[in-house]
């Protein structure tokens, strides 16, 4: 191989290499840890499901089997249409039944509400909820029939 080739392939590499450090530390570390969650490292900021995929592990225990919840991220303490959350709530509660945030407002009466909540972040303002659980992440409602 010739001089000339072996420093174009030098070039290339360094190049690659400078990219591939210059890619992970966009992304955030820890860099040399397992990720708490498969959500982790996906982009410089933090992904919408990530508090949910570590909070619903931790609640799953707490609900009953066949327990109607519903899972979203309050906005000023009321629930929204959070299709990221709720979604997630989907494939990680396999064992109860997930409704649609919106079966969690105040101008429904007590007995069309879900029984359980789970707010990720922000606590949830609704006068039939009480706190059955907190957690860094969120907490768990239920509601009081």
């Amino acid at each position: 191989m010739r001089a000339a080739e072996k420093a174009v392939i030098a070039a290339a590499t360094l190049i690659l290499l400078i990219a591939f450090v210059h890619r992970l530390y966009t992304r955030g570390g820890p860099y040399f840890q397992r990720p708490q969650t498969i959500m982790d490292h996906v982009g410089p900021n933090k992904h919408d499901t990530r508090d949910a995929l570590i909070l619903l592990p931790q609640i799953r225990p707490l609900l009953p089997r066949g327990a109607e919840v519903t899972c979203f991220r309050p906005l000023n303490g009321e629930a929204q249409y959070d299709a990221s959350n709720y979604l997630t709530a989907v494939g990680q509660l396999p064992d109860q039944i997930v409704r649609p945030p919106l079966l969690a407002i105040r101008d429904l009466p007590p007995a069309s509400l879900v029984e359980y909540v789970i707010a990720i972040g922000e606590p949830f303002n609704h006068p039939a909820y009480h706190v059955v659980a907190e957690f860094p992440e969120g907490r768990l409602y239920k509601v009081a029939r």
